[in-house]
């Protein structure tokens, strides 16, 4: 049975929504500590830069994919709104 399931988590589908879903609780554990004052915003803008690197880098191969333009691109501050 857990065979099965890591066979269906290996295809391009799921594993694009299991780094969403990572990027998220990734983005939403920095947000809390931030809010909380654990961390100031330097700490915060540098935990969260891979995160919004991971993110702008699958918007800019979304926007490729389909011709569009990639705009606008996701920001420190638009994540920890």
């Amino acid at each position: 049975m857990r065979g099965c399931k890591l066979t269906i988590m290996r295809t391009n589908r799921f594993t694009s929504l299991d780094n969403a879903v990572t990027n998220r609780e990734a983005i939403a554990h920095i947000k809390s500590l931030y809010l909380r004052g654990k961390i100031d915003r330097r700490v915060a803008e540098a935990l969260a830069e891979p995160v919004i690197n991971r993110i702008n880098k699958r918007q800019q191969e979304i926007a490729k994919k389909y011709g569009k333009k990639n705009y606008p691109r996701t920001t420190f501050i638009g994540l920890m709104r």
